[in-house]
């Protein structure tokens, strides 16, 4: 009987089932909307997750992070200037420290220039480029002295070269004209 009706009142019945299909459409597409963004927020959640646990071990862990960060921090004092020493009083102090370890190392200094600081990351490159005359011993003596002083002293650069011998000073040892180009850190930030 109602295919019957149908095959008499075909534009009828088409926009009864247009009429019917829409909604059951619309239906299914706000459904897929909703499990679409449950999804996405069902994925969020589970990347959050990790980084919730960490932050909350974090916030467990303060008081012992809090006291391992100022050791550090008094170690990084012992191996850099501090941000409050100013770059010419930096290079000056360095200049004058090269000047002394070489000189009681035996070293004959004879030039030294500050050389203008470098900016990088969270550090000032402060250097200074120095010129002496001495014995292999003694560059060694101030080489070691220098790796023990602190705030550390690097080494950028080394030339050595040897003076020559007089004919006749066949006694004496062997004097070299050494360049270092030393450099320290100053923290910035």
């Amino acid at each position: 009987m109602i295919w019957l009706w149908i095959q008499r009142h075909r534009r009828s019945a088409l926009l009864i089932a247009l009429t019917l299909l829409v909604p059951v459409y619309l239906f299914f597409a706000v459904l897929g909307s909703a499990l679409a963004v449950r999804s996405d927020a069902t994925d969020e959640i589970a990347s959050i997750e990790p980084r919730v646990g960490r932050m909350l071990g974090l916030i467990d862990e303060e008081a012992s992070l809090r006291e391992a960060l100022s050791g550090v921090s008094d170690v990084v004092n012992n191996y850099v200037y501090v941000k409050s020493t100013d770059n010419a009083a930096v290079a000056a102090s360095l200049q004058a420290e090269a000047r002394r370890i070489m000189g009681d190392a035996g070293l004959e200094v004879t030039n030294s220039q500050v050389l203008a600081p470098r900016k990088r990351d969270s550090f000032d490159y402060v250097a200074v480029k120095v010129v002496a005359r001495g014995t292999l011993e003694q560059l060694d003596q101030a080489l070691a002295d220098i790796n023990a002083f602190r705030p550390v002293i690097f080494v950028e650069s080394l030339d050595a070269f040897p003076n020559r011998r007089r004919r006749g000073d066949d006694a004496q040892e062997q004097v070299l004209t050494v360049s270092l180009q030393i450099l320290s850190l100053r923290k910035v930030s």
